[in-house]
């Protein structure tokens, strides 16, 4: 009698097992999964400078660090109307260290960092266009994130093409653990160039065509 409830439960320890691996294997098919993949992208949008930090000042003295909120939040309602979870590192005309900066994107966990900034030239008022800055060193996909945004960019603005630039020197780009990028959405040095920055209509084409570029940035590497 006693061998034989010995045997029973060695038999149903014996059919948990199985039925525990049978799940840890199953479960891994990608039909299985389908439905459980996430499309929630997470992006960090970070307004460059703000508070005692004004940032470049513009030929008729407007100060970048307004400039890039107003891009910011812009650019914060678009895309959270496409269906992305998005986070600012700032709202107001705050201060904020880069390396605060960069540990908000890497708490909460982001896919994107987005840092928006204006551009300066000293001493040369002519020089205009779009540029954007990434970290060069992680396999590929920071040049390739900074190379698609500056594409749809420079296609629906208009704008000189200034090219992507390899930095490894920015805190907001080498202390973030996820593809970053610095947007220099032109040059406030140049007083034509500012005019249309000042406008909404220039900002909101600055903002949709970034929305685009991660559109397919995503599409890419879903």
């Amino acid at each position: 009698m006693a061998f034989s409830r010995i045997r029973t439960f060695f038999l149903l320890i014996a059919l948990i097992v199985l039925i525990v691996i049978f799940f840890n294997v199953f479960q891994r098919l990608p039909f299985l999964n389908r439905g459980f993949i996430s499309s929630e992208k997470i992006i960090v949008i970070d307004s460059g400078h703000g508070g005692k930090d004004s940032g470049t000042i513009s030929v008729n003295n407007h100060y970048e660090k307004d400039i890039n909120l107003e891009i910011g939040k812009k650019l914060y309602k678009k895309l959270k109307s496409m269906g992305y979870k998005v986070i600012l590192t700032r709202e107001t005309d705050e201060f904020l260290d880069n390396n605060h900066r960069a540990d908000i994107a890497n708490e909460n966990k982001a896919e994107i960092f987005i840092s928006i900034h204006g551009n300066a030239m000293e001493n040369n008022n002519n020089i205009n266009g779009i540029q954007v800055l990434y970290y060069p060193n992680r396999e590929g996909t920071n040049s390739t994130l900074a190379q698609m945004i500056l594409d749809e960019m420079v296609k629906d603005t208009g704008a000189l093409d200034k090219g992507i630039v390899d930095r490894e020197d920015l805190i907001v780009l080498n202390q973030t653990k996820m593809p970053a990028i610095i947007i220099e959405y032109g040059f406030l040095s140049n007083e034509d160039e500012e005019k249309l920055l000042l406008t909404n209509s220039y900002q909101n084409k600055v903002v949709g065509s970034i929305a685009e570029g991660l559109k397919k940035y995503f599409s890419l590497n879903s």
